[in-house]
């Protein structure tokens, strides 16, 4: 039996490698991810964001902020523990930054008249009470936050903040604050220095040729100068202190407080404001 030839189209021998790359580059398009602006995907700018501690005493619950300064903005509550430093949270209202309690209603409340009309609105379940407050400076982005009793029988909370910013206060440097009524003299590291009275001082740490983070402190006493503390110090490149020093009858206290630098997302960032014309982001060309 005589085989029949299989057909041939014109040029498809030649045509098929042309085929081959369309294909090839259609898969590769359809499997390429789209790309994402950077700039969608940061949030909007918050006025300022803060931490806090609990200065004395235990952690500090209850209290909380209205994102926008206003109560018809979202409460958040914040937890400030009294042995490290609390999350970071974003605040987008004005000056000052104030703190409420939230206390609840009491559910025994007369009942609405009948005769007068009824509003389809819940009734609010807390009445908000401001309990202490700190003015805002156009400058300061990144706060570290106080809270303390104040002086006296009524014991009301006070609050101190400074500024956090890693630019000022850089990883590897240590924040000194002097409680002392008189004049410091500090080995730290390599450095030798003189912290007065009531004053602070950043500091960069610089090992010393074995590694080590040396800390020693002295005070005058009759007329001499007397070693009243010393360590040696772990030293993290990554994390940043603060270190207050307090007088005792001994010498001087020391407490310290560890920050590592790190990328850090505050509860309560906002994505980015929508165009009220184009219902798209304001980076949006």
């Amino acid at each position: 039996m005589k085989m029949i030839p299989a057909p041939r189209f014109p040029g498809s021998f030649h045509l098929w490698p042309v085929l081959a790359v369309m294909a090839a580059c259609s898969v590769v398009l359809a499997q390429e991810p789209q790309a994402i602006s950077v700039d969608e995907e940061k949030p909007e700018p918050p006025t300022c964001v803060f931490s806090g501690i609990a200065w004395q005493g235990a952690s500090i619950s209850g209290l909380g902020y209205f994102l926008e300064g206003t109560k018809e903005s979202e409460f958040i509550e914040v937890f400030l523990p009294n042995g490290s430093r609390s999350r970071k949270y974003a605040y987008y209202g004005s000056s000052p930054l104030v703190f409420f309690r939230a206390v609840e209603i009491d559910e025994d409340e007369p009942e609405p008249d009948p005769a007068e009309p009824l509003e389809d609105v819940e009734p609010e379940k807390f009445v908000y009470q401001p309990v202490v407050s700190h003015p805002l400076s156009p400058g300061v982005k990144d706060l570290f936050l106080f809270f303390f009793k104040g002086e006296g029988d009524d014991g009301t909370l006070q609050l101190s903040a400074i500024n956090f910013d890693p630019a000022g206060f850089p990883a590897g440097s240590y924040w000194f604050f002097s409680r002392c009524p008189d004049a410091l003299s500090l080995q730290f590291g390599r450095d030798k220095l003189v912290l007065p009275a009531f004053a602070q001082r950043i500091v960069p740490a610089r090992i010393d040729e074995f590694g080590d983070l040396v800390f020693r402190v002295y005070r005058k006493r009759a007329g001499a100068s007397r070693k009243v503390y010393s360590t040696i110090w772990s030293y993290n490149p990554r994390a940043r202190l603060l270190v207050f020093l307090t007088p005792s009858p001994n010498g001087v206290t020391i407490r310290r407080i560890t920050d590592l630098v790190k990328e850090e997302k505050a509860l309560g960032l906002r994505p980015p404001k929508e165009d009220k014309e184009g219902g798209g982001s304001k980076r949006d060309p």
